[in-house]
């Protein structure tokens, strides 16, 4: 996890990363300090290879990993 020393939640409190079930405003601030992390791409990729189930990881929900994950990876547009 060598990107995590340039991550922005460093030093965050964790329980900013796991909100309360339905508590939009505080899974919100998670976001925002997501959206304006310049490793977001490689702690999503930790994520989901490792299959965290909770908590917000690269800006992406429980939720949105879940679904990522069910969907598999993609392929890209058929040429045909």
């Amino acid at each position: 996890m060598s990107w995590w020393s340039a991550a922005h939640c460093r030093g965050t409190d964790i329980e900013t990363f796991f909100p309360p079930p339905g508590d939009q405003a505080a899974v919100q601030r998670a976001l925002t300090i997501c959206g304006l992390c310049p490793v977001r791409i490689p702690c999503r990729r930790y994520a989901l290879r490792h299959r965290e189930r909770y908590g917000i990881w690269g800006g992406l929900t429980e939720g949105t990993r879940d679904t990522l994950i069910r969907i598999g990876p993609r392929s890209g547009p058929s040429s045909g």
